[in-house]
């Protein structure tokens, strides 16, 4: 792989974690080599060698650094906790855990304290946490509005709301409509007793296989949409 130096440079200057894992960088001074985002001071120009594999600063006589551990890049070494808790946060969030547990619950459940919770969910979504939950059931619901025909009191409950008041305020304060007018502006994709699921897929998925292992085990068939790479599946 070849590699910009000048480019490796900025990157390495501003910390970018876009490049973590893809170039190492060797200091001569000091004989160790980090990725590029080091908390270490970044060394000046004259004194960087950039490698693309780990490996390569090895054969050239860079030793890893104890700091951002270059042997585990990237996502696994002690800088990158936050971003993996973060993770696992918005995971968690996504399938209810604010739901039942709450903020605090779900910070003991993290091993971690509320106040560290909200601000790297913070830091790596721009959001505190009750809005990210907020934002996966109103998404939810508004998938269930325009892809079932369920009441909407089973959508509000169905999307962890716990009143179809606060379901209704919640709806017109970030849509600024009804979930009635919603619903009305699309017809509902399901009707007469039948649910339809929409799946997502991503080439080079093997669809077509898929297909025909689901049209085996349907009772009313598969109907594929390939145009915008979503599929129907009526069961």
């Amino acid at each position: 792989m070849s590699l910009d130096d000048d480019y490796c440079f900025k990157a390495l200057t501003a910390r970018d974690r876009r490049f973590d894992g893809v170039f190492f960088v060797g200091v001569t001074t000091t004989g160790i080599y980090c990725r590029p985002i080091c908390p270490a001071r970044t060394p000046g120009r004259k004194r960087c060698r950039f490698h693309a594999t780990a490996a390569a600063c090895e054969a050239a006589g860079f030793r890893p650094c104890l700091r951002c551990r270059p042997e585990l890049a990237p996502g696994n070494a002690s800088v990158d906790r936050a971003a993996r808790i973060a993770r696992r946060a918005a995971a968690q969030i996504a399938s209810g855990a604010l739901d039942d547990l709450g903020v605090s619950g779900l910070a003991e459940r993290l091993a971690i304290g509320q106040r560290h919770l909200r601000r790297i969910v913070g830091a790596a979504f721009g959001v505190s946490p009750k809005q990210l939950a907020l934002t996966h059931r109103l998404l939810l619901a508004k998938r269930l509005l325009t892809d079932t025909s369920l009441p909407i009191a089973e959508v509000a409950s169905a999307s962890g709301f716990r009143s179809m008041r606060r379901f209704q305020d919640a709806f017109r304060s970030h849509y600024h409509l009804s979930a009635t007018a919603l619903r009305r502006s699309d017809d509902p994709v399901a009707g007469d007793g039948e649910l339809r699921l929409s799946l997502a897929y991503r080439p080079p998925l093997a669809w077509s296989e898929l297909l025909q292992f689901l049209r085996a085990r349907c009772y009313a068939g598969v109907e594929s949409i390939t145009g915008n790479r979503y599929a129907r599946i009526a069961v």
